[in-house]
């Protein structure tokens, strides 16, 4: 099937999609802390909510998580019991709830899968964003995160895996809090992105795109120079974490933004885009970011089945 292009709609009269930020454990607060949305962080370490800076804090004891770890329909009946109705309101009035997150722990597995749940019966679109362990680590904690990873798959619209093994190609002789913390920076990145250029009315219409496409990988592009386009797009599809074929591909989001965008520049990257994936439907956007100076950026999402 040929692909498509859908863009994000530029309407003044739609409003911004209302978007909501979810860390869970540790490593998902870690990563929300300072992002410039309305952010929860949830955890059932208190050590974890105490060095949060969060709006809103919710500790949730590991037995308890463990309680509602299987995402069925009545999972809303069980909740007040276990954790009250303070953590599915927090889901009221958000259109697309973005949820961080490290697999292998309880915390960051059973929380996904708990707030994935959430957003599912509330009719909220719930992107997960994880990462996965290092295949150094035990081989019960990478059992845990699989599980959860494919558990999450079936329930979230759409499910965003960052390896953690894929953290040295960020460049050489990176300390490795100094990689957690640049992988931080590009985790948030595809949440800033999308949440610049999605409206409330094209929430329906990126479900549906979607459809089963549940899966998901980022790639990320920075250009400046007379090739920009050309490197900028070369940067974002030959990222670490595109291990699969991007011909296959079912669908992708793609995000441009530069100081002042030109029409010119975003047609020859989609056209690019089009040339690696051509039977992808492409949804796309794009923004104005004064901080870029000279340079472009291209957030890519690329989305396969499950």
């Amino acid at each position: 099937m040929p692909n498509y292009r859908v863009r994000f709609s530029q309407s003044p009269d739609s409003p911004i999609v209302r978007a909501k930020l979810f860390g869970i454990g540790s490593a998902g607060c870690n990563i929300i802390e300072g992002a410039p949305f309305p952010a929860v962080a949830i955890s059932s370490s208190a050590a974890d909510l105490a060095r949060s800076h969060a709006e809103r804090k919710v500790l949730v004891g590991q037995d308890r998580l463990i309680g509602i770890s299987d995402a069925d329909p009545d999972i809303m009946i069980r909740l007040p019991s276990i954790v009250g109705h303070e953590l599915p309101d927090m889901f009221n009035n958000t259109e697309v709830a973005f949820m961080m997150c490290g697999l292998g722990g309880t915390s960051g597995s059973l929380g996904a899968k708990m707030l994935s749940s959430i957003a599912r019966v509330k009719g909220t679109t719930g992107i997960v964003l994880a990462a996965t362990p290092f295949s150094a680590e035990s081989i019960r904690r990478r059992e845990v995160a699989s599980r959860a990873l494919h558990e999450i798959l079936s329930i979230s619209s759409l499910c965003v895996e960052f390896d953690n093994d894929k953290l040295s190609s960020l460049g050489s002789n990176i300390p490795l809090s100094r990689a957690f913390g640049l992988l931080n920076g590009i985790m948030m990145r595809p949440v800033i992105d999308l949440s610049a250029t999605m409206t409330r009315d094209d929430v329906p219409g990126f479900r549906q795109g979607i459809g089963d496409s549940t899966y998901a990988r980022f790639g990320l592009g920075l250009g400046r120079g007379d090739e920009r386009v050309e490197r900028v797009v070369h940067e974002a599809v030959t990222s670490p974490w595109f291990d699969f074929p991007l011909i296959n591909a079912a669908a992708a989001i793609a995000i441009f933004s530069s100081a002042d965008p030109w029409d010119k520049e975003i047609s020859e990257v989609l056209s690019r885009l089009e040339g690696v994936m051509p039977s992808a439907k492409l949804f796309w956007g794009a923004y104005s970011d004064a901080s870029l100076a000279d340079r472009i950026r291209l957030s890519l999402l690329v989305c396969t089945k499950a």
